[in-house]
């Protein structure tokens, strides 16, 4: 019978985590730099950047982050976390870019993301304009939810059912193969890949669901 993990090392306590980022509490900013850290990097690099470049974005993004937390006012219908973290990630991704356009020792400042923010995408980024960044945002954002929704998935299913799962639905590899591989037959690898499959989708699906909810904790 596998163990059921500890509830409090998973997304589901997005609010509490997000309050103590609030109060400036250190474990809960390891927490929250861990969730996003590889989401933010990803994202800048899918927008062109080099790996210095986006390791620089990831720095500045949680700079902003812990600088302006307290002024994030969430609101059920537009200012969402999520949304706000996303306008966060554009306005440093898109600093990067000026940086190319001017000299490299000037030194720009962090500032919170906003709706008129002088930080545009627009006509700084090769190939993309705001829409399209911030649609390749929130891509990178789904796929680091499903990667932790995996990850969650992972430990509160059966070994033997999650390999299935891992082989057929994440290394796309045909049932066949997958039922050679395992000694089991194709039918009991696609019932099986189902049943984690359902549960990454409830994990995925809550996850998704704490990032929408306002934090009025803290």
């Amino acid at each position: 019978m596998p163990v059921k993990p500890d509830p409090t090392d998973t997304l589901k306590t997005q609010p509490t985590l997000l309050s103590k980022v609030r109060r400036g509490d250190e474990d809960g900013w390891t927490r929250f730099y861990e969730l996003y850290n590889d989401f933010i990097y990803s994202a800048a690099r899918a927008a062109g950047l080099s790996h210095e470049e986006s390791k620089d974005v990831v720095q500045e993004a949680m700079i902003t982050v812990r600088n302006y937390i307290n002024r994030f006012v969430p609101d059920e219908n537009r200012a969402r976390f999520r949304t706000w973290l996303r306008k966060i990630a554009r306005s440093r991704i898109a600093d990067q870019y000026r940086r190319k356009k001017r000299n490299p020792l000037e030194r720009v400042a962090c500032h919170p993301p906003s709706e008129d923010s002088a930080t545009s995408t627009t006509n700084r980024i090769p190939d993309l304009n705001e829409v399209e960044l911030d649609r390749l945002i929130d891509g990178k954002l789904e796929q680091a939810i499903f990667t932790e929704a995996r990850r969650l998935a992972k430990e509160k299913a059966r070994m033997e059912d999650y390999q299935a799962y891992d082989l057929f639905e994440v290394r796309e590899l045909r049932a066949r193969e997958v039922a050679t591989s395992l000694g089991i037959s194709a039918v009991t690898v696609r019932v099986r890949a189902f049943r984690v499959r359902h549960v990454v989708e409830r994990e995925a699906r809550r996850i998704l669901k704490m990032l929408e909810q306002p934090n009025r904790s803290g």
